[in-house]
């Protein structure tokens, strides 16, 4: 495995036991208070989400008429799965807990998108070979414990040339340094993630080096939990810093 960076656990982290964080923190309802499943608290995740996340607001935007097979993985409870399908994609979608897929799939529903949502482990997929013309995963494949097989595995199920767009979380990084410093957890207030990686943009390349091209740029310089600060922060100084120090590694992949 690359030279990854994971935060201090007491023991050695399983699949197993990111579900079990996953399946108690459901990703993105940090974003609200409001009763799971109802159509406010959709409308408020999705608000905040890409008001926060000014780059997958462009990103969507550029993929407006795709077509063809799109795997997501680790879709959480879909946020992004439907914004794929809105851009013409035919979408399938695996997160490793039951509770997101359940959630997912009551999301997909209410907007009115045909999405195939399955529980699966991204180590392991259960796909054919060549089955996708292209994969996004977002934020995701940093917290499984062995990520070489995770990225092989993106590479087997994508068709000669076909795009994979992943994001990792940077090492070189605003974000990453506040919470090495303070020993503050990614991905909760209170309790650590099993496994959290981060890689600079060589390791980034390494783990990506089996496909045929890989372009990365980094991106998104703050997190939700600056928020009280960035709203000081106008959004062209933070695409500017964000190419330096930004928190995400954005990473297109060709097989």
């Amino acid at each position: 495995m690359t030279n990854q960076t994971e935060e201090t656990t007491t023991v050695q982290p399983t699949v197993d036991s990111v579900r079990d964080f996953w399946e108690s923190h459901v990703n993105n309802e940090y974003y609200t208070r409001k009763a799971r499943g109802s159509e406010s608290y959709f409308d408020e995740i999705e608000r905040r989400r890409y008001g926060w996340h000014y780059h997958l607001a462009d990103y969507f935007a550029r993929l407006q008429g795709s077509t063809g097979r799109l795997l997501e993985i680790g879709c959480g409870i879909g946020v992004d799965s439907i914004q794929l399908a809105k851009c013409g994609f035919d979408v399938t979608a695996v997160d490793l807990t039951e509770t997101a897929i359940e959630v997912a799939r009551e999301y997909a529903q209410l907007r009115g998108q045909n999405i195939d949502f399955q529980v699966g482990n991204s180590e392991k997929l259960n796909f054919d070979d060549q089955s996708f013309d292209a994969v996004y995963s977002f934020g995701v494949l940093h917290h499984t414990p062995d990520i070489d097989p995770a990225i092989a595995e993106v590479r087997r199920v994508l068709k000669p040339g076909g795009t994979a767009d992943i994001m990792l979380y940077h090492k070189h990084s605003i974000v990453n340094f506040v919470h090495r410093t303070f020993n503050l957890p990614y991905e909760s207030r209170k309790d650590h993630c099993p496994v959290v990686y981060t890689f600079t943009e060589g390791e980034a390349r390494e783990l990506f080096k089996h496909f045929s091209s890989v372009a990365i740029v980094a991106d998104y310089p703050f997190t939700y939990g600056f928020r009280y600060f960035t709203f000081w922060v106008p959004v062209v100084l933070q695409k500017a810093l964000g190419k330096h120090l930004g928190w995400h590694l954005m990473i297109r992949a060709t097989r």
